[in-house]
């Protein structure tokens, strides 16, 4: 556990270089590592190849951390066309490459592994578990084409704190994903109580990681064995936030188009946003991990299930709201307090730039956040 502060610019792409600094925030790969990578960065393909040669690197220096860090980096803005079968099978072999890294790299960690039978595959789960008494039981859980791997410096750091930890994936996540081929699903719940069932847990504090902000909230409206929830960070309207930042005239289209799906309008903003690779990549990556996606239009009306508007009402439990100034979801924080009307409690906290921590997760000073977070734990307890 060795989690860094400070944002920094490793690229002018903001998305380049947010995903840089989160895999420096989490200590995985050196700062020096990081600024040399960002040197070399010019498109989707550049990325994934400064990653690819710096595991093999790591491997042979028996650094396996970077080197499984630089594999889940190398896949992330892999573009997946449809019906390409190389391609697929590039990213399915680095994949399994990445998977038997993380292994062996925390092999002598003290984590157990294990999976939870679900239907026809299973949810994946790492645990660690104090021989004696702990102060709680937490249960975390990633969001959007998450790995629970990327968090097991998270999870060590709450271990650490006295706590019982079981990190899980579910639909749409990791091994879920690629391995059982499960799609994402708004009902959280589901694998929530699979999970819950399986360990015999009750009275649990949930943390939802990013997009997981939305599915623990989903989780706490239909499961009474959550009695705290933190959502680290926000995620109110999923649609609403990635409209937020367009220009107004462009939101209004899209808005406006959702009524009429047949509008051959769709397919002139298809083609521009082929000719943009985070557009393109964003679409791609929606059809890996949502399924049943074949347009633009279904892309939008897939992510407009993810919001809290409707079950924030439902949840009665301890809530803590996170959130960074910076970050696009922060818009509906207020929206999101109040809409918490029957909750025993609700606290939150926006992170600032001057703390480091005003991006997405507080990616900078991961710590803050964590520190945050089981101070509230204690208090509620």
């Amino acid at each position: 556990m060795n989690f860094q502060v400070g944002f920094h610019n490793f690229h002018k792409d903001t998305a380049f270089n947010f995903q840089l600094n989160r895999f420096y925030s989490f200590g995985c790969l050196d700062y020096d590592v990081v600024e040399e990578i960002g040197k070399e960065l010019t498109d989707f393909e550049s990325w994934s190849k400064a990653f690819l040669s710096r595991a093999q690197s790591f491997h042979n220096n028996g650094d396996l951390v970077a080197s499984a860090t630089c594999l889940r980096a190398a896949m992330f803005f892999m573009l997946d066309e449809e019906g390409d079968v190389d391609k697929q099978l590039r990213k399915s072999k680095i994949y399994e490459q990445c998977m038997n890294e993380y292994q062996a790299a925390y092999q002598n960690a003290g984590l157990a592994y294990c999976h939870v039978p679900f239907e026809a595959g299973y949810f994946p789960v790492l645990y660690m578990c104090h021989a004696n008494e702990s102060k709680d039981n937490i249960v975390i859980h990633g969001g959007y084409d998450s790995f629970i791997q990327e968090f097991i410096p998270l999870m060590q750091y709450i271990y650490s704190n006295g706590y019982n930890v079981y990190m899980f994936e579910g639909f749409g996540q990791g091994e879920v994903l690629n391995r059982c081929e499960m799609k994402m699903k708004p009902e959280w719940e589901i694998c929530t109580k699979t999970i819950l069932d399986y360990f015999q847990l009750e009275e649990v504090t949930l943390i939802g990681i990013s997009l997981g902000g939305y599915l623990a909230a989903r989780a706490a409206a239909y499961e009474k064995r959550i009695k705290r929830v933190v959502l680290y960070d926000l995620i109110y309207d999923f649609y609403g936030a990635v409209l937020d930042k367009v220009p107004e005239e462009f939101k209004n289209l899209i808005n406006n188009l959702m009524e009429v799906p047949d509008s051959p309008k769709w397919k002139s903003i298809e083609e521009l946003m082929k000719a943009n690779q985070f557009s393109l990549w964003l679409f791609q990556q929606g059809r890996h991990v949502f399924g049943n996606i074949t347009t633009l239009y279904d892309y939008y009306k897939c992510i407009m299930q993810y919001n809290t508007i409707a079950l924030s009402p439902l949840i009665w439990q301890d809530v803590l709201i996170l959130a960074g100034e910076e970050d696009i979801y922060t818009v509906f924080y207020e929206k999101q307090k109040k809409a918490l009307s029957n909750a025993k409690s609700v606290s939150g906290r926006i992170f600032t730039k001057e703390e480091n921590a005003s991006h997405h997760c507080q990616v900078g000073n991961v710590q803050l956040a964590l520190d945050y977070i089981l101070a509230w734990i204690e208090l509620k307890l």
